[in-house]
């Protein structure tokens, strides 16, 4: 019986004499990962998406040999989606983070053995989060391969030009040199300097450098140090000699070490902020004890998981035994401090193994000089170097066809010459929140308010409002549905109520301007309430579920494999990741601007939509969305603030308040401009409200129809 493995799609094609693999730096990071986790479950199919060599970074082909993979074009792609793709029917996962949690947890489950759910981090929370609301995932995922892509080519263009200097313009320089009577030594050190080139290193490379110096986020923090307290002072009272007592601990884990430092006597908080990233492990012995682990980050009290031989060198204790009893015994868990050894915290995750990739391929364009990047980014330099150290991440390297053998710790010539900019400077403030990067709402005053209102009302802006497509009649027969078409009998009565009034608003409208055979996407779709309702009413559509979030889809692939829905298809990933053509888009409180995302969308595929916007004071100017929307109040004079406005007051809509008249008017104007916008590109529009209006304070409706 042959294995049915999963298909992963990533972008790369064959060089021309075949014997290369020109890819770019997430296709490597899946490539490598699949290497770490040693499991041939997988089938890499190389998508030529017809980037430039200057975009790709280049692996041998003999790290394949031992991986099924094939070769496609962009057009034979079965899925337009961002690259990678896992398919793992009927779930198709976009995206670099969430398709390699899906390879990790597959590989898994399939040798538990290995423990590769680790990889995941603290409650399987490595990169969880999307690019769209977490600073890190974003780092990892969209700005460190882009800034490092270009690094690299940037690197490359300056070895060129190097390289064609010929030995007649190096001459004329050194005869022009001798001319203005320069000693010999100011000859070659201006020679030098003229050939080589400085490059600036990207803002995004040194947020990874800053991040570094940040102490480790430790879960239970406190619990753990007690604990390994506890073991300091039970291990004191067994030892003769001082010398044999270490400062600097490693813990070994499955797949690395954990380390953390006692602070010595009058050390002072500068010193040991000083000194938290100065070691560098050397080896990994001790990482090969894969039968002693530390489950969930809490170490047992009544184990000793302490590595007194820890390969860190302290130089050992100088105190007398009767000293160093004194100190022990006075030792609190604020004098343990935990290494930032691994980029999210002590222990290695997934976001390492992807890091790990990027550098490489930036060490190798500087022919591995590590004494190069060392003047400026000393902690990743600090990081890489112990990451090589590790046994597994040195095996699929080795699998990868990397070149570890060629790194240098002596200076070599170089092309080029790094420095970092001076408008680049270290946040004020913590950007790099390691769960969410949310920015705070805008919030305006009364002033504020009534200038952006009065501007409406100077620049004839009406709100026009319709109905429901089907008038009143929105009520659908929950009672005849399956139980796993309710959203969730076991809610409170009062609040499964609501949700079903709001699902049946939308579903009959999406009933009353369908059209037979379409494709409709279920944006935002959460658990999918909305898209699994329309499936089940209109099996003759294509139905897509798109939905970051991954629980959310874990409980609504559920749900769909219990109705035995053929008609469902789900991806997870961001909404600018989905490319597939669709005729007819939904969404239920998509929040802010990603209601406006629906929408571009929905007009980019000249699609019908259906949507019921929410938290409209989370809009906010993206790369490619601004504010306002329509023309029309842009001709009238709305400003982005005062659009902003807007949508702050249009979130004071609960029931009951003070202010519920003016923000409904608010949020009828938001929704004004933007049913003005879908106007002005060939849609019918209708603005209503949801019935009854109870059902949900965030109740507008906006409905485009075209006519072909």
């Amino acid at each position: 019986m042959s294995l049915t493995r999963t298909l992963v799609y990533i972008s790369g094609r064959r060089n021309n004499a075949g014997t290369q693999i020109l890819l770019p730096l997430p296709s490597a990071a899946v490539l490598f990962l699949i290497h770490y986790c040693d499991c041939n479950l997988f089938e890499l199919v190389f998508v030529d998406e017809e980037t430039t060599a200057s975009e790709c970074v280049s692996v041998s082909f003999a790290a394949l040999l031992a991986t099924k993979h094939t070769f496609t074009d962009k057009h034979s792609c079965p899925h337009r989606c961002d690259l990678p793709v896992v398919c793992d029917d009927p779930v198709i996962r976009s995206g670099l983070c969430s398709s390699l949690r899906c390879l990790i947890k597959k590989c898994h489950a399939n040798n538990p053995k290995k423990n590769l759910h680790d990889l995941l981090g603290f409650r399987g929370g490595s990169l969880k989060a999307c690019a769209e609301v977490s600073g890190w995932t974003k780092l990892c995922e969209i700005e460190l391969p882009s800034s490092i892509t270009s690094l690299i080519s940037t690197i490359r263009s300056k070895e060129i030009k190097t390289k064609e200097a010929t030995i007649e313009d190096i001459a004329t320089k050194e005869k022009q040199l001798q001319e203005s009577g320069k000693s010999k030594t100011d000859q070659n050190e201006e020679t030098e300097k003229e050939m080589q080139n400085e490059v600036a290193l990207p803002e995004d490379l040194m947020k990874l450098e800053w991040h570094f110096n940040k102490p480790p986020s430790v879960h239970n923090d406190d619990k753990i140090k007690r604990a390994l307290l506890c073991q300091i002072k039970q291990e004191v009272e067994a030892i003769t000699d001082p010398k044999e007592f270490r400062f600097t601990r490693d813990i070994p884990r499955s797949h690395c070490l954990s380390r953390f430092r006692i602070k010595k006597p009058k050390q002072s908080n500068e010193v040991k902020l000083d000194v938290q990233n100065q070691e560098i492990l050397q080896n990994a012995d001790n990482s090969n004890n894969n039968e002693v682990r530390v489950s969930s980050g809490v170490v047992s009290a009544g184990e000793n998981f302490l590595q007194r031989d820890a390969t860190t060198r302290d130089g050992g204790c100088d105190l007398s035994m009767e000293d160093l009893t004194n100190f022990v015994s006075s030792l609190t868990i604020h004098e343990i401090d935990f290494v930032h050894l691994y980029s999210e915290g002590t222990d290695i995750t997934v976001a390492d193994l992807i890091l790990f990739t990027y550098l490489y391929f930036l060490l190798q364009s500087i022919n591995f000089d590590m004494v190069l990047i060392r003047e400026h980014l000393p902690r990743i330099s600090q990081w890489f170097s112990h990451m090589i150290t590790l046994p597994e991440v040195r095996r699929a390297a080795v699998s990868t066809q990397f070149d570890l053998n060629r790194f240098s710790e002596s200076k070599k010539d170089s092309a080029v010459l790094f420095h970092v900019p001076e408008w680049i400077k270290p946040p004020d403030h913590d950007e790099m929140e390691l769960s969410r990067r949310l920015r705070g709402k805008y919030r305006a005053i009364k002033p504020d308010i009534t200038k952006a209102l009065d501007k409406i009302k100077s620049g004839n802006i009406e709100v026009e409002l319709g109905c429901h497509p089907r008038k009143d009649q929105v009520q659908l027969d929950w009672e005849s549905f399956p139980d796993r078409v309710d959203p969730g009998r076991d809610l409170p009565k009062k609040r499964h109520q609501r949700k079903c009034q709001q699902l049946e608003n939308l579903a009959t409208a999406v009933l009353a301007i369908h059209r037979p055979g379409d494709i409709i996407v279920d944006f935002c779709s959460g658990g999918g309430h909305l898209g699994i309702v329309i499936a089940y009413l209109l099996p003759d559509c294509k139905v897509y579920l798109v939905e970051n979030n991954e629980d959310s889809l874990l409980r609504a692939r559920s749900r769909i494999e219990d109705l035995n829905l053929q008609n469902v298809t789900i991806f997870q990933c961001n909404q600018d990741y989905f490319h597939e053509k669709f005729t007819l888009g939904v969404c239920l409180h998509a929040c802010g601007v990603a209601t406006d995302m629906v929408l571009k969308q929905c007009i980019e595929n000249e699609a019908q939509f259906v949507i019921c916007p929410c938290c409209y004071g989370g809009i906010q100017d993206t790369h490619f969305i601004t504010y306002p929307r329509s023309q029309h109040f842009k001709n009238v004079g709305i400003e982005y603030k005062e659009f902003l406005t807007l949508g702050h007051v249009a979130d004071q809509t609960e029931f009951n308040m003070a202010l519920e008249e003016q923000g409904k008017y608010c949020m009828n104007l938001v929704d004004t401009d933007r049913s003005l916008y879908a106007r002005e590109h060939g849609y019918r529009t209708s603005l209503c409200s949801l019935i009854p209006l109870s059902c949900t304070p965030k109740n507008n409706l906006i409905i485009g129809q075209r006519d072909s």
